[in-house]
């Protein structure tokens, strides 16, 4: 049976952000889902405010976008609304790929049969799972040109990832990586990067045997970095860690929009063969891994048989091929945020800079609240 993909003739965007709940006094995760999301419900019956796979975690959803100022505006909103109900019950609020110090093995499943399915499946893998990500979903028109899309969108994984990276720390140690979070997820069998397929009818193939085998019951079940959500009418990028700011993640956000535009257009003008995509693919896991363990100071290979290059030169690089597709898209001042990420450094690199000045995590996690309500609870500019 055919996968039906509900088309979007536009690039729409909808934005994911998964949220820590931190108890003001201790700065460790706390376990106030439950009441948050019970609360936002009575008071907000229309707030994008969800459940996650542990107690301690919310995700925020955007209203689907035309333009990356509309996200801007929902985001803002929908965190506003989360703030108000978390300060009553004593919680603060912040966006990492990972929280410093935190139990993992102690954050209790929110109670949902879905979630215990996933704890019930993976066991040790999925206690790990209080992790926190950016999810950009972009409408596209089919599955063919997704797909497509996606084997594109594959060779610059390591640019987004070395701009998001947030998470150095695991339970109160510094991992010697940029991005822990992305480490997690490829534990998973179905977690890492993306397979290479050569169309849309290779993924359904793909998709129905594993589900056929019990390996999956929907496509919510498939982690790659990136996938096709059907359901949705979407391409889902999924690598990125969680942004602390709102600048950061507006610019993340409208790097992925111009990024896929462009290479849409390519395909549809048949500039980009197939069987590029299908050599790089074989470069992308020392990529991923150079942003993964190195963030911006990463090095990558940009072609076969080349040396190379740095992440943060291929990432000017981009930004500025990009900027036409900004300008339609009307989206060129958030694109270049990604410039002030390069210039201040990653998330990554802010955290390690304060654990080393303090020798403590706690003004981490301050930190991260600050940077947070500076940005996300400040009165909209419009």
């Amino acid at each position: 049976m055919a996968l039906l993909f509900k088309s979007n003739p536009k690039p729409t965007l909808g934005v994911e952000v998964e949220v820590q709940l931190i108890d003001k006094t201790s700065r460790d995760l706390q376990p106030k889902a439950i009441e948050i999301l019970r609360e936002a419900d009575r008071r907000h019956s229309g707030a994008h405010i969800k459940a996650e796979l542990t107690q301690v975690m919310v995700e925020v959803n955007t209203d689907i976008c035309e333009t990356v100022s509309d996200v801007r505006e929902s985001l803002k909103k929908q965190i506003q609304i989360l703030h108000a109900i978390a300060s009553e019950n004593d919680v603060a609020l912040a966006v990492s790929g990972s929280h410093p110090f935190q139990a993992w093995w102690e954050k209790a499943i929110f109670p949902t049969e879905r979630y215990q399915k996933i704890l019930d499946k993976f066991q040790w893998l999925a206690r790990r799972l209080t992790i926190f990500g950016l999810h950009v979903h972009v409408g596209m028109p089919n599955g063919e040109r997704a797909i497509h899309v996606i084997n594109g969108l594959i060779r610059y994984i390591p640019h987004l990832l070395a701009l998001s990276a947030s998470s150095p720390f695991w339970s109160g140690r510094d991992t010697g990586l940029a991005s822990s979070r992305v480490a997690v997820l490829e534990s998973l069998p179905t977690g890492g990067l993306p397979y290479f397929f050569v169309d849309w009818n290779e993924f359904q193939k793909c998709f129905e045997t594993l589900k056929a085998g019990g390996g999956i019951e929907s496509i919510k079940d498939i982690y790659w970095d990136i996938r096709p959500h059907f359901d949705f009418g979407t391409i889902e990028v999924r690598v990125c860690d969680g942004l602390p700011t709102l600048q950061e993640t507006l610019g993340l956000v409208a790097l992925i929009q111009c990024l896929v535009v462009w290479l849409d257009s390519q395909y549809e003008k048949g500039t980009r063969p197939r069987q590029v995509h299908m050599q790089r693919y074989w470069l992308a896991p020392e990529n991923k891994w150079q942003a993964a363990r190195y963030g911006l100071e990463g090095q990558i290979f940009v072609q076969e048989g080349s040396e190379k290059r740095p992440i943060r030169e291929e990432i000017e690089k981009l930004v500025e091929i990009l900027r036409p597709v900004a300008q339609s898209l009307r989206c060129e001042k958030e694109l270049s945020f990604v410039f002030d990420i390069l210039k201040k450094g990653n998330s990554a690199a802010r955290q390690r800079k304060t654990y080393a000045e303090s020798r403590s995590f706690a003004p981490v996690v301050d930190e991260l609240i600050q940077e947070l309500g500076e940005s996300f609870l400040t009165p909209s500019s419009k």
